[in-house]
């Protein structure tokens, strides 16, 4: 019997080494696979993975907020910007976005768009948000590339950085503010230079890159070219350029990368105002017209005034709209002996003549344009109620009493409530020529 105990004793002893040696083998192996796949793993991006793709906003928080909660619920791993944060540029507006901005749970790259270039923008973006406004990153060995497109062009230098970052290894992606080429039938809203965007388009076809991402265009598109996936997403807060059923919408893009497959998903978001509208009625007929569309048109920028009864100061900004003109003209326009009336969403009317739609040399000295504007001082609705607001843009900047008084015909304007402001017409909906 102690025989047995001792030979089974030898056993366990010989079996212990010999496990001993299996383990050190299977953890050597997991260490070499482990390293293999530290290494390996990013390079070849074979892990799925989800990001979100934003763009003009605009300053318009009442929709950037249900968007940032959307982008949230759905947990990306990060968040691409394709430009037009604010609305004009100022340090006041990046303030207000980059707080805003914290609300969400994950990283988020901007480029800059064209509105957040204007005045000092340019230098804020720099200071605040990135400098180089050009730069590029890498995720799950995918290569992110973020391009200045603001002036709806790249330069030289830019373009040499470019061809760098293609000439790479591995998946690409690419974001940008302005498309090569608007998703619009016959629309402008895309490249300056039609055979830049042909060289880049070709370039992008042929480095591996996946997808390209733009803005600019206040719509949700998509399309493949080649290979290419090119979406525009400018749904996150801005004026909507198209009905609803051609994309325009409020939204944000959702993409599902696994390998070389990329899924992308619009995901509406639901705001709790309504856009207003503005219908126009003339000899050739009626159109209805959004904001959006108002602001896809050749517009005017003024600072401008009014004067009200008590001789005080009202609606001190600077206004970008319409010519008033503009807008009849859409309808069969105007001649002399016709009235304009001008209805607001409070029912309140106002009448204005021919002469006040195309006023004279001495007129327009006193009066200026009639504006129909839908922005003032960088907002648009609902933060701005008073949109779209009928604007007498008086060269001097001030549309005083006295002004309002001598540009009103019988019947007319002063000659009815003496104030300049009645003529300010405010929150328009319905622009008619009547006999």
């Amino acid at each position: 019997m102690e025989e047995y105990k001792g030979r089974q004793g030898e056993r366990r002893e010989y079996g212990s080494r010999r496990e001993r040696q299996i383990a050190l083998i299977v953890f050597a192996a997991i260490c070499i696979i482990a390293m293999a796949f530290i290494f390996l793993w990013p390079r070849f991006g074979s892990r799925s993975y989800v990001f979100a793709v934003v763009g003009d906003n605009q300053g318009r928080n009442e929709v950037w907020n249900v968007v940032m909660d959307g982008v949230n619920s759905d947990r990306p791993d990060f968040v691409l910007h394709c430009g037009d944060m604010v609305a004009s540029g100022t340090r006041a507006q990046y303030d207000d976005f980059l707080l805003g901005a914290e609300k969400l749970r994950m990283p988020f790259y901007v480029v800059p768009g064209n509105h957040d270039v204007r005045g000092e923008g340019r230098e804020c973006f720099a200071q605040l948000v990135n400098d180089p406004p050009y730069y590029s990153f890498e995720h799950e060995g995918y290569r992110f590339i973020g391009l200045d497109a603001s002036e709806g062009s790249i330069d030289t230098e830019q373009t040499e950085w470019l061809r760098n970052e293609l000439s790479k290894d591995g998946h690409k992606f690419v974001f940008m503010h302005v498309p090569l080429y608007d998703p619009r039938p016959g629309g402008d809203h895309c490249f300056l230079d039609s055979e830049q965007a042909f060289e880049l388009e070709k370039l992008f076809r042929e480095s591996g890159v996946l997808a390209v991402f733009s803005g600019h265009v206040h719509m949700f598109s998509h399309e493949e070219r080649d290979g290419v996936e090119y979406v525009t997403t400018g749904g996150a807060g801005a004026l909507l350029y198209a009905p609803e059923e051609e994309g325009g919408f409020y939204h944000y893009v959702l993409v599902k990368v696994d390998g070389d497959q990329v899924d992308i998903e619009a995901k509406k978001v639901e705001v709790e105002f309504e856009e207003p509208s503005l219908t126009l009625v003339g000899p050739a007929g009626e159109i209805e017209l959004s904001l959006g569309e108002l602001a896809l048109m050749e517009t005017l920028e003024v600072e401008a005034a009014f004067e009200n009864k008590f001789e005080n100061l009202g609606g001190k900004g600077l206004y970008v709209g319409v010519p008033v003109s503009r807008l009849v003209e859409m309808v069969g326009g105007m001649v002399p002996g016709q009235t304009l009336v001008v209805t607001c969403a409070d029912g309140y009317a106002q009448d204005y003549a021919y002469e006040n739609l195309y006023p004279s040399e001495l007129w327009a000295e006193i009066q200026g344009p009639m504006i129909l504007a839908y922005e003032k001082d960088g907002a648009t609705s609902p933060k701005w109620p008073e949109s779209p607001r009928l604007v007498m843009a008086s060269p001097d900047g001030v549309y005083s009493n006295e002004d309002c008084a001598d540009t009103s015909m019988p019947g007319q304007g002063w000659n009815v409530y003496e104030s300049a402001g009645a003529r300010w017409a405010r929150s328009v909906r319905r622009v008619e020529v009547k006999d």
